[in-house]
């Protein structure tokens, strides 16, 4: 009779943990959607007297672009596409002044994320000098902490990025400090599968670093030092592939 008593405690307790779980993890995947739209306004385009013929106006809109899976031969993926094709659209609209292209190299021997994306904005009509390129990346954490120092001259920031990702990035912007740092998605979406795939990935993301920033410094964060996530782990995963990856690349948008 004790023996069933304690079957019967354990099995309770086991599945309020399990409901417990559920509602956390389900109420993060209910955050990554609510901030599908981003988060901040988009600045007012500025005048041609303001922003043309290379001269800079009083205020310079910025944004940062967070890289995407490079694909073999240090081609783009559909991710470094989309998302650069926004800032591009937003540069040509005199919206945005100045874009600054974050991602470090995944493999090496292939061009860096900064990299493939600026030979993408380039073909875009960008012109080179109003770019700048943040290569050394290799999570978003990174993305945040290696841009900020570049963005001095920026009047406002936008950050750029698939609209899977924007729930995690402004989390990790409050967490550095950013305060309300404005998010905004690229104009085209993922195929659902995928998106699909990396909301599953981004609630684990996203609830790793509430409990690393819980209980260590924001100086103290690791970035790409533990390799318990699987690349294919959880419903799925991002573009790259790999049998065993440290935490970063796991993380990796």
């Amino acid at each position: 009779m004790f023996t069933g008593t304690l079957l019967r405690r354990l099995v309770k307790t086991l599945l309020i943990l399990i409901i417990f779980g559920i509602v956390i993890l389900s109420g993060i995947a209910f955050l990554i959607v609510w901030n599908f739209n981003g988060t901040g306004k988009v600045p007012a385009r500025q005048s041609e007297s303001q922003s043309g013929g290379g001269e800079r106006g009083k205020e310079e809109h910025c944004a940062i672009v967070f890289g995407a899976a490079v694909h073999k031969n240090s081609l783009p993926g559909p991710g470094i596409a989309r998302r650069v094709a926004t800032a591009a659209r937003l540069y040509h609209e005199r919206i945005l002044q100045h874009i600054i292209l974050s991602g470090g190299k995944g493999e090496e021997g292939m061009a860096s994320e900064a990299e493939v994306m600026r030979d993408v904005a380039v073909a875009d009509g960008i012109p080179a000098g109003d770019l700048t390129l943040e290569g050394n990346s290799r999570s978003t954490w990174e993305n945040l902490a290696y841009s900020r120092p570049l963005t001095g001259s920026c009047t406002t920031v936008l950050a750029i990025s698939d609209r899977y990702h924007l729930a995690r990035i402004s989390f990790l912007a409050r967490v550095q400090g950013w305060g309300a740092l404005s998010t905004l998605p690229s104009d085209l979406e993922a195929p659902w599968y995928f998106e699909f795939k990396s909301i599953s990935r981004e609630v684990v993301a996203i609830l790793y670093y509430f409990i690393l920033t819980s209980v260590l410094p924001t100086d103290a964060i690791p970035t790409h030092t533990i390799s318990f996530l699987p690349e294919h782990g959880l419903l799925g995963s991002m573009i790259k592939q790999s049998v065993q990856l440290d935490l970063s690349i796991a993380l990796l948008t």
